[in-house]
């Protein structure tokens, strides 16, 4: 991988909006960074995953002395996750965070975190990343260029559509569904039968409003932030898959800090994972009570064991994939 220079600013083009951001968090401004790293994400600046990674920055910038900072490219500014990742490995791009699905594209244990129903709740999940399984996964990314920070709260995935209220499969029939760019999305959708097909995030919300697409999954927060309330008026709260949004980094561009400037980084992401899950949590929540025009269903055990009972041929597409031992072994760690 080819070494890159580090994305620097002049002082003159930065200091008003580094002001302007420390004053917005309530801190005061530190020296103008040496060396901002540049950061791209697919979400609206709306999203717990911006606002977090706006804290981290300003600790960063803190803790640093001014040494350190990041700019933050949201709205996919940079690309869409794909070329997020992509960019990582090249160096275009200092840092991101994506969800889980096009990133096992790059490295296939991530394919686990697509095993639909997986998950009964979030306890599990966590034990599950936070836990053994879950950093072993982080320390394979280096094996594709690609240096894995931890996790954050992207949430359950939910399905939505602007067709008619999905409980049963045969409410599926048909509706075309867009889908991440993930063979196993993909496989699990056509299962329950759906007529599903990827799309960049970044095109979707133009792609539902022209009916290029009936349906969707994601989580309900993102779902709110971005606004696609106004072109999707039924959400089934399914909790179908966990998706993770997974923090990257260039490897070329951590080399290049200090060594206790990227421990001080490490630290603080960690410190905030917390309250960025906590955030995303109560987002979700207050993003149900802020969409009345939206038909809310929670679909009975009944009904989600219907879905469930389709997913054996997608489970072998996993396993396949990533390794049938991780796939057991995360099973095992998620249920206990």
């Amino acid at each position: 991988m080819r070494l890159k220079q580090l994305s620097v600013f002049s002082s003159k083009a930065t200091a008003g909006a580094i002001a302007l951001s420390a004053a917005l968090l309530g801190t005061m401004a530190v020296a103008e960074p040496d060396t901002i790293l540049k950061m791209g994400h697919a979400a609206s600046t709306t999203t717990p995953g911006h606002v977090a990674m706006e804290q981290v920055d300003a600790e960063l910038r803190k803790r640093t002395e001014g040494r350190v900072g990041i700019e933050i490219f949201p709205n996919s500014q940079l690309g869409g996750e794909r070329e997020l990742i992509e960019s990582i490995q090249l160096g275009n791009v200092d840092m991101a965070f994506v969800s889980s699905a096009p990133l096992a594209a790059f490295s296939s244990s991530f394919y686990v975190m697509d095993m639909p129903f997986l998950f009964k709740d979030r306890e599990a999940v966590y034990r599950v990343l936070d836990g053994e399984i879950g950093q072993e996964m982080l320390a394979g990314l280096s094996q594709v260029g690609v240096l894995g920070l931890g996790y954050w709260e992207n949430g359950f995935r939910q399905l939505t559509n602007d067709k008619h209220e999905v409980r049963t499969l045969d409410d599926l029939a048909g509706l075309k569904m867009r889908t991440m760019e993930n063979e196993v999305h993909i496989a699990a959708w056509r299962a329950v039968g759906a007529n599903p097909a990827p799309l960049s995030f970044g095109e979707l919300f133009t792609a539902l409003q022209q009916g290029t697409f009936d349906a969707m999954e994601g989580p309900i927060n993102l779902f709110h932030s971005m606004k696609f309330n106004e072109v999707q008026h039924y959400i089934s709260r399914t909790n179908h898959i966990y998706s993770p949004l997974v923090l990257l980094m260039n490897p070329d561009a951590a080399a290049q800090l200090s060594p206790e400037d990227l421990a001080t980084l490490k630290d603080i992401i960690r410190e905030v994972t917390p309250e960025q899950r906590a955030m995303t949590t109560k987002a979700d929540d207050l993003a149900i009570a802020d969409m009345p025009n939206v038909m809310i269903s929670d679909l009975t055990a009944e009904e989600l064991a219907a879905f469930s009972s389709k997913m054996g041929p997608v489970y072998d597409i996993v396993k396949e994939k990533a390794g049938a031992d991780l796939v057991d072994r995360i099973v095992r760690a998620g249920s206990n």
